[in-house]
């Protein structure tokens, strides 16, 4: 069996509804199980939030607009971290991101 490729950063070109996914992580279904074990296997730890924490007013809520255009999510303040994705999820736009686990 190969090795599989260990995910980094790569360019974000967001969509023109401001969502974007890393071209990397592969297509999992909805069992969380899968997604597990390929972050395990990868040596990922991944944070995230919704755009509300960042946002008070957005006419995603205002106004039912299905985008996340002008939101910037800031990359987490310890240095590793890249960006995995911003897509919308039944609570709103979300981001998640990933940084290899350190071991001491």
């Amino acid at each position: 069996m190969p090795e599989e490729k260990l995910i980094g950063p790569v360019e974000v070109v967001r969509e023109e509804d401001g969502y974007w996914y890393h071209p990397d992580v592969p297509e999992f279904d909805e069992g969380a199980e899968a997604w597990k074990a390929w972050l395990s296997a990868q040596g990922l730890k991944v944070i995230g939030w919704h755009m509300d924490s960042d946002l008070d007013t957005h006419p995603y809520w205002e106004d039912g607009e299905a985008h996340c255009l002008g939101w910037e999510p800031a990359t987490p303040p310890v240095e590793g971290w890249f960006l995995l994705g911003i897509f919308d999820t039944d609570d709103g736009p979300y981001v998640q991101w990933a940084r290899r686990e350190v071991t001491p």
